[in-house]
Formats: structure tokens, sequence, C-alpha cells
């Protein structure tokens, strides 16, 4: 011992290495019999410290207070509860050092059998600190240390402290201590329930929920008082929904943004709604919600009434536009930039309209969009984020980052968005063998890209239909109805019965050089001056070559289509390639060519400029094929008078007249054209005359063009056909109207209530595509596609537009009403019109549709495998057994087994609560002879929220990161860190035994190979400072 003054005074401060309170405790071990401990508060590390010397003595009385630090306040009623918490925390940073708490299980059982007591002083505040050791050697006799050094391992070692020894007033502290242990209450059971807690043999199917547990917690956000007493939507939500909402709000606090895309007709608008409610009402945040024109009324003016009328009028917090407002001139110009100055938070309805960046800053709706969502949250609802390529989904996702390649850095280690995407796209091209097909990735048949992908797996909210249906079957609730999706039919009708002569002259025109048109306006690089010395621009030059490409795309399509269509597309391409031609002749020459082809095609002209109004009466094309159109807008801008030292200009006149020449012949063929002769139209009469439940029920036929639809209106009321009514994007009537009149029911209207206001109930509804998403027709179960749209997620949303999910109490209204219908209600027939096989070779449209279909159902999982043919099966990534519903993914499978365990076992999430931190267990490997090691890590992340924190480290939070499952193979010492992949082999249940046979070092050193495995790969990635660490939340030896 030393005294440190030089006289009587004898001070332990742990200045010194080699003598320390610890050393003082530990030689007197070796002599005393007894310790008597006053502590403010106690640690477990205080007593491993001793371990091998506090053995020794016969008794340890522990008195303590109830003081709280800040870094472990928990706001408990009772000091005895607060003193547990405290051992509790110390006991956790323990296990960082100690993973098996080795020399604990002794402090139980001392503690079990009275050796070490413990007791807390709630009285008062007590911060006493003092030793008094009992010699078994009378001649030494008893001697008390006092001072500042609290019974915890830094207390003992490291912190500077000041403690005196005393001999002479021994027996006045012993006095006061008896007297204080008197008065305090007996803690030794909660101390001895913490410690058998940290050190019980836990369950392997204990440590399997708690990771279950933590995982899903990650993604979704808990519902709290106001979802449960406040709030309208929320009791209205079935689980999947709450869930779905809880995981958006949790998504978007995270990274600024979310997405749902649930697949069609699993009530997305319902969790939207619960979404602008939380954000209004709760948050009270200014909404913005833009959503397409034709749902606006009937589905989301609709619903606000209904459901959230507060929300719904001149002074709420929530302002509704249409998409189709952000491109507007005139007062729109100036509302739009206030809603841009005051809106918090916007809510996109259908958001894959926003997916195309144009050349066109101040028109295209992705840059309108991009200055709009500045600053704010965004929330986007579609079924189909990607519609063409992987890279739809980076271009919604800049919405909310800005373009900003780093916008992920901190959070999952992205870098750069485009080179993610762009891996993504090298990724699938490398699996598909890098088939392309027009620059549009094409089929897909091994893995799902995304469902592997952190990003998309942190950002989109998206489960399948079988999902959902089980999902509620193990929620207890109503099982979600779906109605059950027949098998496609295919209508058949010939082509050469239809044109006759003009599909000979199509055959031949394609059969040229250049087929069909050679169109030197929207190709003029082809035809350079061979005297020119400008350089080509190779990606121009592709370009129009593209366009070119498209125009005789879309010419066949509209030739499938219809007559009609292929005459209005005839009429304007006319049209166009006069103007060219007339802007361009400068010379006498050109322009007395021109003026001859006018005289010689007098008559065409004429009888063009009659028809024109009765084509062209829309003014304006679809909504849909606005942003669908396979002629880019500003490819088909105004005609320029062309430089003659640069281009050909000549020998361009002349092919274009040749392009007049080829129309000219279409147009006088089909003006010989006449409804009797189109045996598609006769086979679609046939149809809806002849089908048991087609020539009575109610049947839906969409079209992709606006002059096939009027076509067909026109002569199916001529055939007799009853109830019919025809909607496009020019009609001027309300779409809400047309909606409720063929949908009464799900659009909160009945028969008799339509019939009151003197609507007249439509039966057969002929739509484009501007009805094909986003909208409840389920009142039909029928429908019919005259002809493919080129893009197949529209062919889904069609489908997608009668089968639905369907609402329980509408439907019982529904038969209540009509009886009739009750035998045809939960089954949906679906006839597709699909090009014969004489234009298989010409437009190989069935290729394109199918190898897009495999592309996105490959990639999404999007349900609904027979699109085309009742023979054809695109279910090459689910299983055969769900066709038309989708098999629930590998992470859906494990939610749904999480949501089993919950429904089986109530009180499993207060169990799970009560478990401590990097609870352990073990159990047998499912392959016999294989060791593994399993980790459930919650990783850091940064919280972009904390601005300029004191300590860089201050704003990683674990809330901002996510949970990871790791999976260590012993022999080979591979990381797996695939959680479906993972799940197969921990996965257990209650009754699993615990196995325990791995050596304990083994474990500790697969630990920290992990930890490191961490450190160089995802904290390296997300660039984090010193000391953010992983978390370890549970984990388990498989042997």
């Amino acid at each position: 011992m030393k005294n440190k003054t030089g006289n009587d005074l004898f001070i332990v401060d742990n200045s010194d290495e080699d003598w320390k309170v610890l050393n003082y405790l530990a030689e007197w071990s070796e002599i005393s019999h007894k310790f008597d401990i006053a502590t403010g508060y106690f640690e477990i590390g205080a007593l491993l410290v001793l371990h091998g010397k506090w053995q020794k003595l016969d008794q340890i009385r522990i008195l303590m207070g109830d003081e709280v630090t800040k870094r472990t306040h928990r706001a408990l009623a009772q000091g005895l509860a607060r003193v547990g918490q405290l051992l509790d925390d110390s006991i956790e940073r323990e296990k960082q050092k100690n993973d098996f708490l080795t020399g604990v299980d002794e402090i139980v059982q001392a503690i079990a059998s009275g050796k070490i007591m413990c007791r807390v002083y709630t009285k008062k505040k007590f911060h006493a600190k003092a030793y008094i050791t009992h010699s078994k050697l009378a001649v030494v006799g008893s001697s008390a240390l006092v001072g500042s050094s609290n019974f915890t391992y830094p207390g003992l070692t490291g912190n500077v402290e000041l403690n005196v020894q005393l001999r002479r007033e021994v027996e006045e502290l012993q006095q006061w201590f008896d007297a204080h242990w008197d008065e305090a209450e007996d803690a030794s059971a909660e101390v001895l329930k913490v410690m058998e807690r940290q050190t019980r043999n836990y369950l392997p199917f204990e440590v399997y929920a708690k990771s279950l547990q933590a995982y899903f917690n990650n993604y979704e956000e808990t519902a709290g008082d106001w979802e449960r007493h406040q709030s309208r939507m929320y009791p209205i939500l079935d689980q999947y929904q709450r869930d779905g909402y809880g995981a958006l709000l949790k998504i978007g606090g995270k990274y600024g943004g979310a997405f749902l895309c649930d697949g069609v007709g699993l009530g997305k608008t319902f969790v939207g709604l619960m979404l602008i409610e939380r954000l209004v009402k709760f948050e009270r945040k200014k909404v913005l919600l833009v959503v397409p024109k034709s749902g606006r009324e009937p589905v989301w003016e609709s619903s606000l009434r209904r459901y959230l009328p507060e929300l719904f009028g001149d002074f709420s917090n929530l302002v509704l536009i249409n998409h189709t407002d952000l491109q507007r001139g005139g007062d729109w110009v100036e509302k739009i930039q206030r809603l841009k100055e005051q809106a918090d938070v916007i809510v996109v309805d259908e958001a894959h309209h926003f997916r195309n960046p144009s050349t066109k800053k101040d028109t295209s709706r992705y840059w309108q969009m991009q200055a709009l969502a500045k600053d704010k949250q965004v929330f986007m609802l579609t079924a189909t984020p990607i519609n063409n390529r992987l890279i739809d989904l980076q271009h919604l996702i800049e919405h909310f980052t800005q373009r900003e390649a780093g916008h992920f850095k901190d959070t999952l280690g992205i870098h750069s968005l485009p080179g993610h995407f762009r891996k993504l796209e090298k990724e699938l091209a490398k699996r598909m063998g890098s088939e392309l097909l027009q620059g549009e990735l094409a089929g897909f048949e091994t893995g799902d890209i995304l469902s592997q992908d952190s990003l998309f797996r942190e950002l989109v909210v998206q489960r399948s239909r079988a999902y959902v249906r089980q999902s509620q079957i193990t929620a207890g609730a109503k099982a979600a109805l779906f109605p059950k999706r027949e098998a496609p039919k295919v209508a058949d009708y010939s082509v050469k019965k239809t044109y006759g002569k003009l599909l000979t002259m199509v055959e031949k025109a394609f059969n040229k050089k250049q087929p069909l048109f050679t169109l030197p306006m929207y190709y003029p690089l082809a035809y350079p001056n061979p005297d020119a010395t400008f350089p080509i621009d190779g990606f121009e030059d592709n370009r129009q070559k593209q366009v070119v490409g498209l125009i005789r795309i879309l010419f066949l399509k509209r030739f499938e289509s219809s007559a009609s269509a292929f005459e209005a597309s005839c009429q304007q391409l006319l049209r166009k390639v006069m103007a060219f031609v007339q802007v361009n002749s400068t010379t006498k020459h050109e322009q007395a060519a021109f003026e001859r082809w006018r005289i010689h095609q007098e008559e065409l002209l004429g009888d063009v400029q009659k028809r024109q109004h009765q084509l062209f009466d829309s003014g304006t094309e679809d909504e849909a094929e606005q942003d669908e159109d396979v002629i880019p807008e500003e490819m088909l801008a105004a005609v320029d008078l062309l430089d003659r030292d640069q281009f050909d200009v000549p020998q361009m006149l002349s092919e274009s007249l040749q392009d007049l020449n080829q129309l000219a012949e279409f147009l006088n063929e089909l003006r010989q054209f006449k409804p009797s002769h189109d045996d598609k139209l006769r086979a679609l009469i046939q149809l809806l005359k002849t089908d048991p439940v087609l020539k009575k029920h109610k049947v839906m036929i969409f079209s992709e063009f606006s002059a096939t639809a009027r076509y067909l209106a026109k002569e199916l009321a001529a055939a007799g056909i009853k109830g019919i009514d025809q909607i496009d994007s020019a009609t001027k009537r309300s779409r809400g109207d047309v909606i409720r009149q063929f949908a009464p029911y799900y659009n909160n209207m009945t028969s008799q209530a339509l019939a009151d206001k003197g609507h007249t109930e439509t039966r057969v509804l002929i739509a484009t595509d501007v009805l094909s998403e986003g909208l409840n027709l389920q009142d039909a179960t029928r429908l019919i596609n005259y002809d493919l749209h080129w893009n197949p997620v529209r062919l889904m949303q069609r489908i997608g537009r009668v089968d639905r999910r369907m609402n329980p109490d509408i439907e019982k209204m529904l038969v209540k009403d009509h009886p009739e219908v009750k035998s045809i209600r939960g089954t949906v027939e679906y006839w597709n019109f699909l090009p014969p096989g004489e234009l298989d070779e010409l437009l190989n449209l069935f290729k394109k549709v199918s190898n897009k279909t495999l592309l996105i159902s490959k990639t999404l999982g999007i349900e609904g495998k027979k699109l085309l043919r009742p023979e054809d099966d695109f279910a090459a990534l689910r299983d055969f057994d769900h066709q038309f519903e989708g098999e629930p993914t590998a992470l859906e499978t494990m939610h749904l087994e999480y949501q089993r365990l919950l429904a089986a076992h109530p009180d499993l999430p207060e169990r799970l609560q009560a478990l401590p931190g990097r609870v352990f267990s073990g159990k047998v490997h499912v392959q016999p002879g294989t060791q593994a090691v399993f980790f459930c890590f919650a990783l850091p992340g940064k919280d972009n929220s904390v601005t300029a924190p004191v300590i860089e480290s201050d704003a990683w939070t674990l809330n901002a990161g996510r949970t990871e499952w790791l999976l260590l193979d012993l022999q080979s010492g591979k990381v797996l860190d695939d959680a479906a992949a993972i799940d197969a082999v921990i996965h257990c249940e209650p009754e699993t035994p615990r196995h325990c046979h791995i050596a304990q070092p083994t474990l500790s050193e697969a630990r920290a190979k992990v930890e490191k495995h961490l450190k160089n790969g995802y904290l390296r990635q997300v660039q984090a400072p010193l000391g953010v660490v992983p978390q370890l939340i549970a984990w388990m030896e498989l042997n």
C-alpha cells in the first residue's frame, strides 16, 4: 500500500497503474470474510473484474442509490426498477467484450444463496461511496475506503477518483451503513431477475422471432395513439394496408420519398387516404395530391367526400390537381409556383406518368415534377414503377433525390444512383444473354433482380395479391375478396376478309428496301449533301432512325386495330408530308412537281378534306396516348426549312413524293372500305350477341385508338347492341358521370340513384386507355381487348379495372338489387383480339409484347401471367400453382410467417421486447455436417434531420439505418446476406429444442469476423465515422 502524502492519510485515486481501487479490494479479498459496499449505482463489471477474488468472501452487502444518469434514464417510477435498469445496461455493455457473460452465472448463484445481498435506498438521493472491509484476522481488524468511487468497472479502474482509507472511524461508519441498510429496500430479487434474464438459456425460436421482429420493424412504423383513437381511416384499413401505411411513413421519413407499388386492385387509394389524413391532421403539413384527370372526380374527390370530408374544401391544407395541370399555361403558371412555395409533401397517384425525362425541360411532366418536388417529401403510388426499363424507377426516385447522385451514399452506400441502375441493367442483360429490343431490355427468365436490391427493398412497398389474400386469412379478418380470373379467350377473325386488296398492298409496301415509307422529313441525316463537311452526330442519327422505325410500327398497330384508325393515320401523315414538301420546295421545278401531284390527287384530297372532321374531331390525342406515344412529341416538331448546303433536299423531296403516292394508294383503297367488309367487327358483334354472359351483362371494350373506339360505338349501335357508351380524352362529358353510369355500385351510387337523376345505366362501355388505370369498374366482370397496346403494362391495367379487390358490402347490395348477376360475381373473363397469322410476320407484335411482359413480371413479379393466349404462361419466376395471383416472394413469405406467429402468440411482441440484447441460442443445422452462425445486426445510418452535430457520429443512429441478417459458414468462411435464404436455414417453431455444441471461443471469433465484414463492407460504403458501430440484436449457432 502507498501513502500518497507521506503522513497518516492514505489515498487511492486510480492514478497509479499498479494501485487502483480494484487492487485495494482484491488484496482485502484475500484476508477478509465480508464486504459492506455503499455506492451510488452498481454495475456488473465491478464484480466480474474481481472474479476469483470476491468468491473468497463469505458475504457481500451492496447498498446502492436509485441514481439515474442521463445516459440510462428510463423515467421508471420506482427505485428498484431504476436500479434494475442500470444493472441491465451494465450487463449489455459487458456483453460487448464478454459474449457469454463468463462469470455472471456464479454471481447469480451467489445472489440466490444470499452470499451477495443487494438493497436500494429510496428515501432520498443516495450518493454515498464506501467500502468497509472486515478482515478474518483480529489483529488486522476492519478498514474502510471512503470517497468518490462507485462500485462500477470505471469507478474501480479508470476514473480519476478521490478515496481515503479510514481505520479509527470504521465503527462509526459501520453504524451508519447498518442504519441505512435497515431503511433500504431489498433489491436482491430485482438484481437476480435482471441477471437471470441476461443469462437464461434462450430457445432458438426466441432468437428467430426476435430477428423477424427487428427485420420487419425496420420497414414499418408502429401505429400510435392517434391512429388507434383519432384517425377516421385507420379502422377502415385491412392489416396489409396498415402495414403499407406504416412502411411508407418510415421510408419517407428516412429517405425523403417512398413508393407504394401494390398490384392492380389492392386498394392503394385507401392507403393514400390514410397517409394524407396523417400528414394533414396529425403532422399539420400542407399536402399536394397530384392525380390523373380520369381518376380525380370518380376516385379521389369521391373518396375524400365520403371518408375525409373535412379535408375536402377551400380551407383545407390539402390541394388536389391533375397531372396535366403541371403543363398548363395562363393562371396555372402562377398557381403552380404558389404550390411549389407552400406545399410540404407531394402525393402522386399513378406516378409512372412522371418517369420520362425529355429534352424540353419547360414542358415535360418529368421536369415540371422535378421543379415542384424540390425540398419536399414525395410519396408515389403506382402498380407499375417500371414500364419499359429499370431506369424508369431511377427517374421516379430522382423526384425526391433531385437528381443528386449520392443521395443514398450515407444510408445505403450507393454513391451514384445512375451508376447503380446501370449495374442493375447490365446484370439483367447478362442474365438474358444481352438481348435488346429497340433499345429496351427484352425477356428475362431467371431470378428477380430487384428483390435482391437493397435500394428497391428500402424504398418500395409492394405486395402481391397472393400475399394479401394469405395476410387477410392470417389476420383473422374477412379474407380479401378477389375474383377468380379465367384463362383468356381469343376472338378469331380474318385480316384478309377485312382488308382484301389493302392487305396485299401493305405487305408489298413492307417488302420494299425501305419498308412502307422512307419519311425523309424525320430522318434528314440520312440525306447529307455530298459536298457537306459537317460531322454527323451518331446519337442524333440513331434517334432519327428510331423515329422512322417507330412510325412504321405505329402504322401497323393502327392497321391491326381498325380501318378507321389506319385511315386516320394515313390522312394525318399525308398532311404532314405535304407540309414538308410545300415548305422545302423552293425551286420552280420542285414547286411544279408538287403542284402536279396535288392536281393528280385532287379527288382524293377533296375527300380527305371532307372526312377530316369525322376522323379528327377530337382536336387532341388521348391523355394516355400522350404519355405512351411511340412518337415523342419533340420528334414531331414543326417543319423547318432545311439548309441545302447541308442536306440533299431534292432527293428528300423526291422520296417524300413517293411516300405521298404510297399514302394516296392506301387512302384510295380505304375509300372503298365498308363496315360490312370488317371481319373483326363482325366477330365482335357476334361475340356480344351470342355469348350467354356478354349478351346481357356488363362488358368493357378497350381500344388503343380513339378512332377505333368511336367507330365501334357507331357500328355496335347500328347492329342493335343496347346500352352503349364510349369515352376517350376528347369526350366532353364528365368522366365521373361516364364511370358512375357504367359502374355505379363501386362508385358510391346504385342503379336506382342513377335513375332518380335521370341517367341511363351503361351496359357496354367502349374506352381508350384513358380509363385503363386507377378506376373501380368492377361492377363489370367481362372485358374485351379489341386491340393490343404496345405496352404490356397497359394490358395489366386494363384487366385490373374489373379484376380488383371486391367489397363484401357492395357485393351484397349489388346482388340484392340485381339478382340476375349472382352467378357471375366472383369470376372475371376477358377476350383478346390478337393479330392473327397474316400479321405476325409484318408486325412481330406478339413477340414484342411477350418480351416486355417477361421483363416486367420477372423484375417486379407482377401478377397475371396469362395475358395473351390461354396456352401462354409467363410464370418463369413464380410457381405455376397460382397462375393469376402471383406467388408470395421470399420476403413476403417471411412476413407472412411473422404475422402467423403474432396471431398464434398474441403476447409475443411483449415477450420479444423483454429479451436482452445480443440474445443467443443454438439449434441443429438443416444440412447435416454443416456448421454456421447466424447474426441479426442493426446497422447505423446517417440521420439527415440532425443538423450541425457537435460530434460527427452523433448524426448516425440505428433508427436511420436498417436491419441486416448475416450467416457465416464456418467451413468456407463465406458470409451470406440474403435474408430469404437465411430464413430457410434458421426457421424454427416454439418447440424447436436448443442445441449448443460449438465452442464459445469459436463463436466469439465468428462474431468478430462478421463485424469485420460489416466494417469493411457496409460501414466503409456509407463512410461512417469512427465510433459508429453496428449493434448485435440476436445470434444463433447452427450445428
